[in-house]
C-alpha cells in the first residue's frame, strides 16, 4: 500500500483537511498526518474577514470550520502532500497552486477579485513545477470570501484522487511560477456596491428571465458546424414574464415538430416539463404543462426506442434521474423507473459511441456546484443501466463542463455543447469536440466560445439544439416586471 504524508498548516487545520485524508484512505492509500507552519496571513485580510461576518452575516461551511488531527509519521519514505499553505513548498512535495502560484495568498487574491482562480496539483523538484492534474471551479456567490474558499476546497477534494493518479504516472509540463497581487480593500467596497445595486434591481426586474428562440437550419449544419452564430433572425417564444422557458429539445413525430422545455412560474419557484408544437411556418403555440414531480424539473431530453418515446429531464433535486414513458405523446407521461440514484445529477446527456452508450453530466461533487464537475456514465443502451466510470468527475472546469444539449456528429466526430460559467451560470456556450471517451476517461477541446447572438437577450445563453430542421438555443437577461 503506498504511503502519503499529509503536511498540513499548524494550528490551523480544517475539516476538508480530513475529509480529504478519508478520500484518499478511500482510494487505496496509506495516509500519516504531519504538521508545520502555515501561511501567516496580513493584518488586511483579517479586516476583510470580519467585515464579511459583519455585512453579510457570513458563518464558516462545515467543510472550511477548524478541526483537530494528531499527527503522527513514521520513518517509511512517503510521498509528500504539502497543504500547508505556505507559499514556499517543500521541495519534492505535491503542492496546490492557484493561478500557476503557491500559497493561500494566491487562492485569496483572485478569489478577492471575485473570481474562481485555476486550481492545481503540481509536483515540487528542484524548483521546477509539474502538474498531474487541474481544474477551475465555479463561483456561485462571488461577492463573498467565505463561499469561495469553500468553493475552492470542495474542488480539492474532486482533483486529489486524480492528482494522485496521475502523479504515479506521466508527469504534465513545467509551467512558469507567477506572483498575483491584489487589493483586499477594494473588494470589500465593490462587493457591498454591488449587493446594493443587485437588491434595487431585483425590486424591480426578474434577475433572469430566459428565453426560447428557433430558426431554419441552414444548409451547412448551424452553429456547432460553422462554428459561429452565423445569420439568421431568431424567433423568440412569447411568455407573460410570470414565467421564464428555458432549455429548449425539439423532437419530431408523425410529421409534427414538438419543442419540450422548461416552464419555471416564478409565483411556484419550481420548475416543470411544458411542450409547444411549432407548425410549418415555424410558429409556436402556447406551451402547456405535460410533467410535474416532487422536485424542480428541467432539461427535457426526448427519445424514441423501442418503439416508445422517453424522456430523461433532469431532476437534481431529487438526488435521481429518473426515466418517463409517454403513456399518451405528447401530454402523458409515466415514470418508468430511476436510472441513477443518489446522486445531484444535472443535464445528464446520452450519446453512441464505439458500439455502447454513454452519458456526461454534471454531479454535485463533495456539496458543491453543479455547474463545473463533469462524471461520465456508461450503459448498454439508453434505458440502461447505467453505471458511473470512476467515482469521481472525469473533468473539473466550469468554463466547459456542464451540458448545453444533444452531442451532434459533425465530418464523422462527435460534438457537444458545453455551458461557460465563468462569467455566471449560463454566461455562454463552449463549442467541445471529442477528442476520447472510454472506461478510462474522457477528453475534450474548446474550440469556440459563444457569447449570446445578435438580437437575444444578452446575459447569457446555454442551451445549443437542432431538430426538425431548426435550431434552438435559449438566452437570458433582464426584465422589468410587467414589461411586454
Amino acid at each position: 500500500m503506498k504511503l502519503l504524508r499529509l503536511l498540513l498548516p499548524e494550528g490551523d487545520i480544517r475539516r476538508w483537511h480530513l475529509r480529504l485524508r478519508e478520500k484518499l484512505q478511500q482510494a487505496g492509500f496509506a495516509v500519516e498526518i504531519d504538521l508545520a507552519p502555515g501561511a501567516s496571513p496580513p493584518p488586511a485580510l483579517r479586516l476583510c474577514e470580519e467585515l464579511e461576518r459583519l455585512i453579510y452575516g457570513a458563518r464558516g461551511a462545515a467543510v472550511c470550520e477548524q478541526a483537530e488531527a494528531v499527527a503522527g509519521v513514521s520513518d517509511r519514505p512517503a510521498t509528500l502532500i504539502d497543504l500547508t499553505g505556505a507559499d514556499q513548498p517543500r521541495d519534492g512535495a505535491i503542492t496546490l497552486l492557484y493561478d500557476g502560484a503557491p500559497g493561500d495568498a494566491a487562492r485569496d487574491a483572485a478569489l478577492l477579485d471575485g473570481r474562481a482562480p485555476r486550481i492545481a496539483f503540481a509536483r515540487i523538484a528542484s524548483g521546477d513545477l509539474q502538474i498531474v492534474a487541474d481544474g477551475l471551479p465555479a463561483l456561485e456567490r462571488p461577492w463573498m470570501l467565505s463561499a469561495g474558499r469553500v468553493a475552492v476546497a470542495q474542488r480539492i477534494l474532486a482533483l486529489a484522487p486524480m492528482a494522485l493518479k496521475n502523479a504515479t504516472g506521466s508527469a504534465g509540463a513545467p509551467v512558469r511560477v507567477e506572483a498575483s497581487r491584489r487589493n483586499p480593500f477594494a473588494f470589500v467596497a465593490g462587493a457591498l456596491l454591488s449587493r446594493a445595486r443587485a437588491r434595487l434591481a431585483r425590486m424591480v426586474a426578474h434577475p433572469d428571465h430566459w428565453r426560447i428562440g428557433w430558426r431554419r437550419l441552414n444548409a451547412d449544419g448551424g452553429v456547432m458546424a460553422r462554428q459561429a452564430w452565423g445569420q439568421g433572425n431568431w424567433t423568440w417564444l412569447a411568455d407573460d414574464r410570470l414565467r421564464y422557458f428555458a432549455d429548449p429539445f425539439p423532437f419530431a413525430h408523425e410529421g409534427r415538430l414538438y419543442l419540450f422545455c422548461e416552464e419555471y412560474p416564478y409565483a411556484t419557484r419550481k420548475g416543470v416539463i411544458s411542450v409547444a408544437a411549432i407548425d410549418e411556418a415555424g410558429r409556436a403555440e402556447t406551451p402547456r404543462v405535460v410533467l410535474e414531480a416532487d422536485c424542480h424539473l428541467s432539461y427535457p431530453l426526448v427519445f424514441e426506442q423501442d418503439g416508445e418515446i422517453w424522456m430523461m429531464p433532469e431532476s437534481s433535486g431529487g438526488r435521481r434521474l429518473d426515466l418517463y414513458r409517454a403513456e399518451r405523446f405528447p401530454d402523458r407521461w409515466v415514470r418508468e423507473r430511476t436510472l441513477v440514484d443518489g446522486l445531484d445529477i444535472s443535464d445528464a446527456t446520452p450519446f453512441p459511441a464505439q458500439g455502447r452508450w454513454w452519458m456526461t453530466a454534471n454531479v454535485s461533487e463533495e456539496g458543491g456546484s453543479s455547474w463545473d464537475c463533469l462524471s461520465l456514465f456508461i450503459a448498454p443502451d439508453r434505458l440502461g443501466p447505467w453505471t458511473r466510470c470512476g467515482d469521481g468527475p472525469v473533468l473539473v472546469d466550469a468554463s466547459c463542463a456542464r451540458p448545453a444539449g444533444h452531442v451532434q456528429t459533425i465530418g464523422g466526430g462527435l460534438w457537444r455543447p458545453a455551458q461557460d460559467c465563468v462569467g455566471g451560470y449560463g454566461a455562454g456556450l463552449a463549442l467541445c469536440r471529442i477528442d476520447h471517451v472510454g472506461e478510462d476517461g474522457f477528453r475534450q477541446t474548446v474550440t469556440q466560445r459563444l457569447r449570446p447572438p445578435p438580437g437575444a437577450p444578452a446575459d447569457g445563453v446555454h442551451t445549443l439544439n437542432i431538430g426538425g430542421g431548426y435550431e434552438f438555443i435559449d438566452a437570458v437577461g433582464r426584465q422589468a416586471k410587467g414589461a411586454a
